[in-house]
């Protein structure tokens, strides 16, 4: 849906296509450099492109998780997730929400609780993990941000196709 890819970014650039983040990533979609040349993404390229490539890694993570999550309204949410924070530890905080009895296919109350937590040397030193520490407070609220902000596009759009 373009309101979500359009959520996402403004949610990493504002819509500015010139932006650099503090970690490197670039562009309207803020693509990490080995991301964009694993998409053959060129720095260089225009905003399209860049764009077209942030949507080729969305669907490529969303293909790593649709066999796992086939909610697809669900799956949306570790998409995310993955995207700001990476697969590995998404995968880390299932794995973490099978171990303490929650449903790893369930983003709110369950997998996102422990994305949250992947700070907590409990969490991140678990032997189930294998991604380490994140910042877990950024891709938790990334999430929801993106998903509010895209409800809100939604409806936007559709009092303004009826008003025409």
């Amino acid at each position: 849906d373009w309101r979500l890819i359009a959520s996402l970014s403004y949610q990493e650039s504002r819509f500015n296509h010139n932006a650099v983040s503090w970690a490197g990533a670039y562009c309207i979609m803020q693509l990490m450099p080995e991301t964009a040349e694993f998409l053959n993404v060129d720095l260089d390229a225009g905003v399209s492109d860049h764009t077209a490539g942030g949507v080729r890694y969305l669907q490529w993570l969303d293909q790593r998780l649709e066999n796992e999550i086939e909610d697809e309204l669900e799956r949306v949410k570790f998409v995310l997730a993955s995207y700001n924070v990476g697969l590995g530890h998404v995968l880390d905080a299932r794995r973490l929400a099978v171990k303490y009895g929650k449903n790893p296919n369930v983003w709110k109350d369950n997998v996102d609780y422990f994305v949250l937590n992947k700070s907590n040397p409990k969490y991140y030193l678990d032997p189930v993990v294998r991604h380490g520490f994140a910042r877990g407070q950024e891709p938790y609220r990334y999430v929801t941000e993106i998903i509010d902000r895209y409800h809100h596009y939604r409806n936007v759009y559709e009092v303004l196709a009826q008003n025409q």
